[in-house]
């Protein structure tokens, strides 16, 4: 019969080791440590809008839905009248 004897503790063994672990989070903490540093560099790249800019923005596309939505209204107002006749 074969012995089993359970891995030695400073033998990594077949079980995951303590010092193997404290390395994967190690390497993970530096990798977000690496990538948070350069999310701050590139955002210093970033050229931001003004408020007069941002503003501007803001009313053309409140006047361009307004406008649409009235578009795709009276059209579909004239389709269902044309429907209506035509079925009715």
């Amino acid at each position: 019969m074969v012995e089993r004897r359970s891995p030695k503790p400073d033998v990594g063994g077949s079980s995951p080791s303590r010092p193997a672990l404290r390395e994967f989070f190690c390497i993970m903490f530096d990798k977000i440590k690496k990538f948070l540093k350069e999310v701050k560099f590139e955002l210093t790249k970033v050229t931001w809008t003004t408020r007069e800019e941002l503003v501007y923005s803001t009313i053309v596309v409140i006047v361009v839905s307004i406008i649409l939505s009235i578009f795709i209204g009276v059209v579909d107002l004239g389709l269902s009248n044309l429907a209506s006749m035509l079925l009715g």
